[in-house]
């Protein structure tokens, strides 16, 4: 899993493109984000967006010294779901 450094003063976005992982013909209904844990000082969730095989979230805050798992998971038309996260280091950076 990828660790991505994020320093709590800034904010990011982040995405993952499913391009290579859809069947043909297949779109994106949903994406849900989640950040774990969700403790009163967790990175924050805002403007959530899906734009063809590509869902995006952008994250501020988090607290220093602090490590977070950042996820997404899908829901096809096909009916079919995945999910992809990544890790979120919080430090001064």
């Amino acid at each position: 899993m990828t660790v991505f450094a994020k320093d709590p003063s800034s904010t990011l976005d982040y995405s993952f493109d499913w391009t290579n992982w859809l069947a043909p013909g297949e779109a994106i209904l949903s994406g849900v984000w989640t950040v774990v844990p969700s403790d009163a000082g967790a990175p924050a969730l805002a403007a959530e967006t899906l734009a063809g095989a590509i869902t995006a979230v952008n994250v501020a805050g988090g607290t220093v010294n602090s490590r977070y798992r950042l996820g997404c998971q899908i829901t096809t038309d096909s009916g079919r779901t995945a999910e992809r996260s990544t890790a979120l280091r919080v430090m001064e950076v």
